[in-house]
C-alpha cells in the first residue's frame, strides 16, 4: 500500500513537470524571439517625412477682389453715373501631376476668367432730346503654369500646399453705347437715321501674371479631392488699346487699371491622390 502510495505520489509529480515544461518553453521562446527588435527597426525608419503623390484635375470657383478706383473714377462714374462694386466671380479649371524626380513637388496648368457687369444698363439723355441706352463691363482672364509644393506633415488625409502661378492673360473693358427706338420697330432703322448712332468699343490689356498662393486641400478618398485657396492675384500690365490693336494716343485714363487683387477660390478634383 505504501509502495502504491509512493508510486502515485511519483506519477503525479512527473505529469505536473510534463503539463508545466510546455508553458515554460513558449515563455522563453516569447523571450528569446527578435519579433520586438524587428518591430522597433521598422518604426524607426517610418519616422522620415512622408512623400505625396497626386494627379488629377478639376474646377475651380472664385471671389477676385480687385482696385475699382481708376476705373471707377476714369469709366464707370463718367459713362454710366455710378461706382462698380469690387467684386469679380471668376471661373476655371486646373490640372496637375506630381514631379517623381522631385519629392513633393508639383506642376500643373490653370485657367480662369471673370466679369463684372455691376451696373446693368441705364438711360442717358443726349441733347435733351434723345435717350441712349448704355452699358460697360469689366473682364478679366489668364492661363499659367502652377508650380506646388505639399508640405510634409503628417496630417493624414488633409495637406498644406504653398505655390505659385505664372501666366499671361488681358483686361477687357467693354464699353456700348446704342440709341433707344422711337415709334414703331423697322429693321431698316437700325441701320439709318434717326436711330443712330450705335457704338460699341473694347478696351483691351495684356499682363503678366505672377500668382502666390496657400492652398488648404483635403482628400477623403484616394480619388477626390477639395481645395481652399488664398492667394494674391498680381499683374503686370501693358500697354492698352482698343478695338483690336488700335492705338490710343497718349492718355491717363488707365492709369491704376488692372488685373490685380485678392482672390479666394474653391476646387474639386478627381484623380489619384496619396
Amino acid at each position: 500500500m505504501n509502495l502504491i502510495g509512493r508510486l502515485g505520489i511519483s506519477a503525479a509529480i512527473v505529469l505536473i513537470a510534463l503539463a508545466m515544461m510546455p508553458r515554460h518553453a513558449i515563455a522563453q521562446i516569447q523571450r528569446d524571439t527578435t519579433h520586438w527588435n524587428d518591430e522597433e527597426l521598422y518604426q524607426e525608419e517610418d519616422k522620415g517625412p512622408p512623400t505625396f503623390f497626386s494627379v488629377g484635375g478639376g474646377f475651380l470657383g472664385a471671389f477676385f477682389k480687385p482696385d475699382f478706383s481708376g476705373f471707377n473714377s476714369n469709366f464707370a462714374q463718367p459713362f454710366v453715373g455710378k461706382n462698380y462694386r469690387e467684386q469679380v466671380w471668376m471661373f476655371g479649371g486646373q490640372g496637375f501631376v506630381t514631379i517623381p524626380w522631385i519629392k513633393n513637388f508639383r506642376v500643373g496648368g490653370m485657367g480662369y476668367s471673370g466679369t463684372s457687369t455691376d451696373c446693368g444698363c441705364i438711360d442717358t439723355v443726349l441733347n435733351q432730346v434723345d435717350t441712349v441706352n448704355r452699358f460697360l463691363t469689366y473682364q478679366v482672364g489668364y492661363a499659367a503654369l502652377t508650380l506646388d509644393y505639399v508640405l510634409p506633415l503628417r496630417t493624414g488625409r488633409f495637406h498644406i500646399v504653398p505655390g505659385v502661378a505664372l501666366g499671361y492673360g488681358a483686361v477687357n473693358i467693354f464699353a456700348r453705347q446704342a440709341r433707344n427706338r422711337v415709334g414703331e420697330f423697322n429693321i431698316a432703322n437700325d441701320f439709318n437715321p434717326p436711330y443712330q448712332p450705335y457704338t460699341s468699343h473694347t478696351y483691351s490689356s495684356n499682363f503678366f501674371l505672377y500668382m502666390p498662393q496657400l492652398q488648404f486641400e483635403y482628400s477623403p478618398v484616394g480619388y477626390l479631392m477639395f481645395r481652399l485657396t488664398a492667394a494674391y492675384q498680381g499683374t503686370s500690365m501693358g500697354t492698352w488699346t482698343y478695338d483690336q490693336g488700335v492705338g490710343l494716343g497718349s492718355t491717363t485714363a488707365f492709369n491704376g487699371i488692372n488685373g490685380s487683387g485678392l482672390l479666394f477660390s474653391l476646387g474639386a478634383f478627381v484623380g489619384l491622390f496619396q
